[in-house]
């Protein structure tokens, strides 16, 4: 029993006492002011109400019918304050003429018109309003038979939605409040015309049919399954899917729905013989249908999707991994910008997925479809995708994708614009975010990799030129960034720990060395060290390759002096292993190779300052020193003086003596180790001093060549300088020293 029958009943009950006798309220006054009520209830041809209002409205005609009664006189036809056809709670307007019925009023109006009320004295049977006059007078134990049994053999009979209306009035069922029978009638219907007894134009006009199609009663998902599972093959039923495509655009179906169809229409079966991509009905066209229809809709439009719609539709195209559909997915993602982060997380995933697909299919998803992307989101969106989208790669071991996504980023638009966002510097730590795959490190330099990318895009000029890029502000913050927060500052220095990182992650060069160098330089960087910082960068190479190469360590040593001093310092050159390695080099190497032991010594600051502490002799014991001299231990960090000065002598010696080695580039090599050590305060030996005699003088000699004068004169006074006048004079030649003697004279 509805709520307004209830009340009308209890309303009509006879009163114990005279209430008529003490109305003092008169019937021109009563009447008057119904009158205008029932004015104020003129919808003026107003568009069908929501279910709030028309409930609310339909309150207001109940309660006046209500009021009618405690007057005198015979009562109005109460059926129509409740709006009966739409139109006749109208009939109290001043001479005005009853309006004519509408179209299709037959389904709302009444087998009968109702009987007058009775008279208030008048007992009323309990049981009249207890069941609906369509309901028959059931028989002992037909209790047991349900509501939808009995609708179920009642539209047994029906095939048409004239029929199916008949038997909804017949029943008094209210489909508004009872959603689950709309979906009960059409899928009766549905049956109806696969059996092939009624038409699909029965389907759709109940579909349109508001008061049949009750909103949430998930009719249109029927349709759509239905499709499915028949196949578009059929042509019937096109026009089915047709009408969903037209619910759309009115906004009838309401999201939750329309997830569902989403989902279903990817179970769409494939034909064998190939042609559902040019159907106007596969997947990837319904799919495009509806997105069309929803944003033709004014109600229901792209701007209002939810992110839940949004993921699910996404979803379904990214599992489908289906080229042709990926043009959609692009149209989706601009138009879900105001959702950042599914918007973010989706163009990561979609971008990698049209980075994976084969160059052959390139031109069905259009060539630059990923830059396009990232150029028409929002500078925020566009760069946390840049930012995602690079450590995804790096993190699914999808690093030969590198290259394809750095020609992607080259050919990104709206640089200026896109460089500005914040989500460059916004590093997150792992202990902020536990599940985070990269240290904050790692994330500056992936960063600063894709803001290289972008700078090589700018109308700027060659990257060598120190010209103010868009892109200088945002990288000068990483890198200061990258002193702050790096956990290697006592081991390395700021470049070496960039080049291990770019190492460590495995990523393909792109000039970060250079660019650091360039943030920090003032002036240019030669052409020589941008070669050796990329060949550095781009090769795992290490430094102990780099110091043996002349060239690649005079170009770098300016950048990574102090990796190369601390590399050095680690080296025990007192050790029997380092001194027996050098003296064979000496004595067998080639130039190169002794050159670079050469750096190596003057590099070594811990030999410098041992060398320096060479003069303190070692105490003989007999001369009772409170400090006795001990050797052991030592460390590359403190080398022994005596045996580090000692090794340079042998060392002499052996490039002396070297086979492999012109006599003037030995003697050049023990010249600089005469050099070398009374640069650093050492005393020079005569092993030293006869090792020059014998490369500089000696060796001369046996191979025909001339000795210079001044070459003559220098060997003479270190060898005068170091054992004396008399040994001296044995060694040199004699009319050479008359002759150099001889020259003050003249």
């Amino acid at each position: 029993m509805s709520f307004g029958r209830h009340a009308y009943r209890h309303a009509i009950q006879p009163s114990s006492s005279g209430l008529i006798d003490h109305v003092w309220i008169s019937e021109d006054f009563l009447a008057s002011a119904f009158r205008r009520f029932a004015n104020g209830q003129r919808r003026y041809e107003s568009r069908v109400p929501g279910p709030l209002e028309a409930r609310r409205r339909l309150a207001k005609r109940r309660n006046t019918a209500l009021a009618g009664i405690a007057g005198t006189g015979p009562l109005d036809d109460i059926a129509c304050l409740f709006g009966r056809n739409g139109r006749e709670h109208l009939k109290w307007t001043d001479g005005r003429k009853t309006p004519r019925e509408t179209k299709g009023s037959n389904f709302y109006q009444l087998s009968t018109p109702p009987p007058p009320p009775p008279a208030y004295n008048e007992i009323i049977d309990s049981d009249e309003f207890s069941k609906p006059s369509g309901w028959p007078e059931a028989p002992d134990g037909a209790d047991d038979v349900s509501r939808d049994q009995y609708l179920k053999t009642r539209l047994r009979e029906c095939h048409t939605v004239s029929s199916v209306k008949r038997v909804v009035r017949q029943l008094d069922i209210d489909l508004l409040r009872e959603p689950g029978y709309s979906r009960l009638i059409f899928d009766h219907l549905l049956s109806c015309s696969v059996r092939g007894e009624s038409g699909v134009q029965e389907l759709i006009s109940f579909l349109d049919d508001p008061h049949l199609n009750i909103r949430g009663a998930r009719n249109y998902l029927t349709v759509v399954e239905h499709v499915v599972s028949r196949g578009t093959s059929h042509a019937k039923w096109h026009s089915l899917f047709d009408n969903v495509i037209q619910a759309l655009e009115l906004g009838l179906i309401p999201p939750e729905e329309l997830c569902a169809i989403i989902e279903t229409i990817p179970k769409l079966a494939a034909t064998k013989s190939g042609k559902r991509r040019q159907s106007p009905y596969s997947v990837t066209a319904m799919y495009q249908a509806m997105w069309d229809a929803i944003g033709r809709c004014d109600i229901y439009g792209h701007n209002d999707l939810d992110e839940g719609l949004v993921d699910v539709w996404l979803g379904a195209i990214w599992e489908r991994n289906v080229c042709e559909d990926l043009p959609l997915a692009k149209t989706i993602l601009l138009a879900a910008q105001s959702l950042e982060s599914a918007c973010c997380s989706w163009a990561t995933l979609f971008i990698t997925r049209w980075l994976e697909f084969p160059k052959r299919l390139e031109y069905k998803t259009d060539e630059v479809c990923a830059s396009e992307i990232l150029s028409s989101l929002k500078p925020n969106i566009a760069a946390a995708s840049i930012i995602s989208t690079t450590e995804f790669l790096m993190s699914s071991n999808k690093t030969n994708l590198l290259g394809r996504w750095h020609i992607c980023l080259s050919q990104v638009q709206e640089i200026r614009r896109l460089v500005s966002s914040m989500a460059w510097i916004d590093i997150q730590s792992q202990r902020d975010t536990p599940d985070s795959t990269f240290s904050p490190e790692h994330q500056i330099i992936l960063r600063l990799w894709a803001l290289r990318t972008l700078s090589r895009s700018l109308l700027d000029g060659p990257l060598w030129r120190k010209d103010v890029r868009a892109t200088d502000r945002p990288i000068a913050r990483l890198f200061s960034l990258y002193e702050l927060l790096r956990q290697d500052v006592a081991e390395h220095d700021m470049l070496s720990s960039l080049m291990k990182g770019i190492h460590d992650l495995n990523m393909p060069a792109n000039g970060l060395l250079m660019l650091a160098v360039d943030m920090k330089a003032r002036n240019s960087v030669t052409r020589s060290a941008r070669q050796t910082l990329t060949k550095l960068e781009s090769s795992n190479i290490s430094f102990a390759d780099v110091f043996a190469d002349l060239d690649a360590y005079n170009a770098a040593s300016p950048h990574f002096f102090s990796k190369f001093e601390k590399m050095v310092r680690k080296i025990d050159i007192t050790s029997p292993e380092f001194v027996e390695h050098g003296l064979d080099l000496a004595r067998t190497g080639d130039s190169r190779s002794v050159w670079t032991l050469i750096r190596l010594l003057r590099s070594h600051t811990p030999l410098k300052i041992a060398l320096s502490k060479s003069w303190v002799p070692i105490p003989n014991a007999s001369e009772k020193a409170l400090v006795r001299y001990y050797p052991e231990p030592r460390t590359s960090d403190c080398p022994d003086p005596h045996a580090a000065l000692e090794m340079i002598h042998l060392l002499a010696v052996s490039l002396a003596c070297s086979k492999r080695l012109t006599p003037r580039r030995s003697y050049s090599l023990v010249h600089w180790l005469y050099v070398f050590l009374v640069k650093h305060n050492a005393p020079v030996k005569p092993a030293l001093a006869r090792a020059m005699y014998h490369a500089g003088v000696e060796r001369f000699r046996r191979q025909g060549l001339r000795v210079a004068i001044t070459q003559y004169a220098y060997v003479y006074d270190v060898v005068e300088e170091v054992e004396g006048a008399d040994v001296a004079a044995d060694l040199m030649d004699p009319p050479r020293m008359e002759h150099r003697f001889s020259r003050p004279d003249e």
